[in-house]
């Protein structure tokens, strides 16, 4: 029996000794612990020597709406962008070469949620510098954009003629309106003429104001009218 017990511990010594002698030059990184001469890693560590570190697992990177994680940053799907794809081009598209939001037209703002046609929406005193005729006002609302019923960029606009039109249009880009050639009719009590009227350049609202030049044809007489607006 006493034989048999010194066989015994020799030779747990000596596995003990093989063990150790197995880690002897064996060198594990990032809390990595050698066993019979193998690195054990740590959670998110791998490679011979546990020198490979999986920065999505090591930050506990969570990446959110279809996102995935590479290198320890979230790669966003389309539209949402962000830290973990939380945020949103909500009418428009990210870009990762600017990163920003690309937005479709008549939107603007860092998530594409600010309609622009919406500052200028209302009623305006008009000083209208061709026909002298005081007191006239020009009204400013939605409308649908003919080419795209989803976009909003598209507004109603009348007194394009400072004769009390009412069926004249124009479109806001990039915060400017821009009035396309467009035939308009004025009052009845302005003989019910047709018009051919266009935006010379494009207006800026600033202050709640606004100035335009505007080209008006009728049968050959064409002439050029600055209208003056203020917001009421």
């Amino acid at each position: 029996m006493k034989i048999f017990l010194k066989l015994f511990f020799s030779l747990l010594f000596v596995g003990f000794l093989s063990s150790c002698n197995d880690c002897k030059d064996v060198v594990c990184d990032n809390g990595g612990t050698c066993d019979d001469g193998i690195c054990l890693c740590q959670t998110g560590y791998s490679g011979t020597n546990c020198e490979v570190e999986d920065l999505c697992i090591t930050q506990n990177v969570t990446c959110e709406n279809g996102g995935v994680c590479v290198d320890g940053e979230c790669d966003c799907e389309s539209y949402y962008y962000g830290e973990t794809c939380l945020d949103y081009c909500v009418n428009g598209s990210y870009s990762a070469a600017t990163g920003t939001c690309s937005c479709e037209h008549g939107y603007k703002g860092d998530d594409c949620t600010i309609i622009m046609r919406d500052s200028w929406i209302g009623t305006y005193s008009m000083a209208d510098e061709c026909n002298s005729n005081p007191g006239l006002e020009s009204v400013i609302t939605e409308k649908e954009n003919p080419d795209d019923a989803e976009a909003v960029d598209f507004i109603g606009i009348t007194n394009l003629t400072g004769l009390d039109d009412t069926k004249g249009y124009g479109y806001i880009s990039n915060d400017t309106l821009y009035i396309p050639q467009q035939s308009v009719k004025t009052s009845e009590a302005n003989g019910a003429q047709s018009y051919q009227v266009t935006g010379q350049a494009g207006a800026v609202l600033i202050g709640g104001q606004y100035t335009i030049e505007i080209k008006r044809k009728f049968g050959s007489f064409t002439n050029f009218c600055e209208l003056n607006m203020t917001k009421q």
